[in-house]
This record gives C-alpha cells, structure tokens and sequence, in this order.
C-alpha cells in the first residue's frame, strides 16, 4: 500500500533577500517555479529597493508558493534574511540570492539527500561561477567536503547552494541583523556548531558575477572584514567547547591579512591618483588635446578623493 504521510515529505522554504536586483530577479524567480521539485516555497524580502524590484516581483504572486515581504527601511542582507527566516517555514530552508539562478533539479536533488541521510542537518552543493549574463559557467574548485577535526573557520568550503533543517537552524541566534557582510559564512559558523555537514559534489546553482555584488567589487573589502568579525564571533562561542575552533595565533594572522589588504587596496588608489595626476599634468601642456578626456580624469581624482 501506497504511503501518502504528508508529515514524510521533504518540503522547502527559499529565502532569498532582495536590493536592487530588479535586473536579474525574474530570472531567479523563474528558476525556483522551473524546479522538478514542486514541494518549496519561496519568501522573498524586499529590503526597500530604490529600484523597481517590486513590479518585476509582483506578477509572480499569483502562485501561492511565492510570499513578498516588503522592508520600508533597508536593513541589510542579514536582517532581509532574519524577516525571511522568523516566517513560518517548511522542514527545509535554503538560501537563494536574487541574483542568481538554481538549476532545475537543484531541490530534486537536496530532497533526495535528505531522505537518504537523516542525521545531516546541513547539506549543501558546489556551484558554477558564471559571467555578468551566467554564460561561461566554471565549476568552483574551492568548494567540498570538510577535513576531519578541521572546521570553516580554517577554511571556507562551503557554498552554494546551502541548505539546513528548520530546527537545526532554530538551535542557533540564526541571522544576525548586525552582520552587514558575510552573512553567509556567519550562518555556516552557527550551523556548524549545532550540526553535522554533509556535501554533494554536484552543481545546483548559477552564481552571477558582477561589480554590484554583496561581496563583489568595491565591495571585497568590506566583505573581507565582516567574514573576520563572524570569525571572531564565533571563536568565542567556541572557547571551552569540544567544536574545534581556532587557536589565538591563528585568529591574529587572520587580522594581519586583512589589514594587508587594506594596505594594499590603499597603495592601488594612490598608484591611480598619481597616474591621473600625470596625465592631467600632460593635457595641461598639451591643451589641443580633447577636453572631455581631461574632465574625465578629473572626475576620476574627485571619486579617489
């Protein structure tokens, strides 16, 4: 006899913050409504774009899977994420960005492995990093199974496409409003702590790549030290526990690296102001040539400074 218990079915809740996306969403949107999979639901947090993210989200309300919630004041990507999560959800929630694209079978595929391995609260995939259109799609080499007795705070090797149990996430502060970056790598450091990790070597996600990025861009730095600041936090949630943890020598060099960077970021924007510097000498001398070339690289010192 058939088994039609609803209480076994693996069912989904996608939460995925949006900012500025307007772009891209519908392609996002779309991919979750194409998923072989149709046991999801997908809660979507506006984060008061200044865009028109609202009138690309709106048609796709009409499917009673898809949920918007709309934030009057911008609260970040982890405090998008947190109204997502404090929503009543399905057995399994997943982190989907607006930006990005799932393929197909990315919820097929995560259903199956839950079912198959019950004591994982944590599954999660590798992606493919994909160009500006998410054509050109490279599989991520970084990303894989974690080493025995080591932890994602030696070495990040998680990512898309995560996915966790509503209760094992309930055992953590979960997504933390203050954490303006990195929010993702705060959230593993968490689940990792109250769970057991379990990878699939298969990629279920399109990660677009481009300058507006959380973590791309002109925004590296910033996601750099926020990823410190959660590994920080962490840390102390860890001292005096069996979960392996980093040892103070290690979390020093990772604040040395992070002020290298910044070093490094300032030496670039000097090395540009001197060049424009130059060439802004040069036009002077030589007034025949373009004026607009020479307000150009005037606008490029007033942005440096």
């Amino acid at each position: 006899m058939k088994n039609n218990n609803k209480s076994n079915l693996i069912c989904f809740s996608i939460l995925m913050a949006n900012y500025n996306n307007a772009p891209y969403i519908e392609e996002a949107i779309q991919s979750v409504i194409s998923q072989t999979y149709p046991h999801w639901k997908l809660i979507i947090v506006d984060d008061a774009s200044t865009d028109n993210s609202i009138e690309k989200i709106k048609p796709y309300l009409k499917d009673n899977r898809i949920k918007l919630i709309i934030h009057k004041k911008n609260l970040g990507y982890g405090g998008a994420l947190k109204t997502a999560a404090d929503n009543p959800l399905n057995m399994i929630l997943a982190i989907f960005d607006s930006d990005d694209k799932l393929h197909e079978s990315a919820l097929e595929v995560m259903a199956k492995a839950y079912k198959n391995n019950p004591e994982y609260g944590f599954i999660y995939s590798t992606y493919w990093v994909c160009d500006f259109n998410l054509k050109n799609p490279q599989i991520a080499k970084w990303v894989g199974p974690i080493e025995p007795n080591k932890t994602n705070l030696h070495k990040i090797k998680v990512s898309h496409f995560k996915t966790f149990r509503r209760d094992v996430y309930r055992k953590t502060k979960g997504f933390d409003q203050n954490q303006k970056s990195a929010v993702d790598k705060d959230i593993i450091f968490k689940l990792e702590e109250v769970s057991k990790l379990k990878f699939i070597d298969k990629p279920l996600y399109y990660y677009r790549s481009h300058e507006q990025g959380i973590s791309q861009g002109k925004n590296q730095f910033k996601a750099k030290v926020y990823h410190y600041i959660a590994k920080l936090k962490a840390y102390k949630r860890r001292l005096n526990t069996n979960i392996p943890n980093l040892t103070k020598k290690e979390l020093y060099f990772n604040y040395i690296g992070i002020a290298f960077y910044r070093l490094n970021f300032l030496i670039y924007f000097y090395k540009l102001f001197r060049i424009t510097m130059l060439i802004e000498t040069f036009l002077n001398k030589f007034s025949f040539l373009s004026l607009k070339i020479k307000k150009k690289l005037i606008n490029i010192r007033k942005l440096i400074d």
